[in-house]
């Protein structure tokens, strides 16, 4: 694989390069932002804590990630019925 260096991007002009680091120099205000939730963390919502730490524990245990756990589980459990 080779990577050629380049010092511009396509279809966007010097004139507004300058404007997006000006922008960025003069500083954003955070507080007007909307928060997005990761979708990651509801996997606490929807699994009682004492599940989640066996599903911790387990995943430690057994170099895995805890979604792999997850996907097992559901995987055996929906094959068995």
């Amino acid at each position: 694989m080779s990577f050629e260096i380049i010092d511009h991007v396509p279809g966007v002009t010097d004139e507004r390069v300058a404007e997006l680091v000006a922008e960025a120099e003069a500083g954003y205000e955070l507080g007007e932002l909307s928060t997005t939730t990761n979708p990651h963390s509801q996997r606490r919502a929807l699994v009682p804590a004492d599940l989640l730490e066996a599903i911790d524990e387990r995943a430690r245990r057994d170099g895995q990630s805890p979604a792999d756990i997850v996907r097992e589980a559901l995987t055996a459990y929906l094959h068995s019925a």
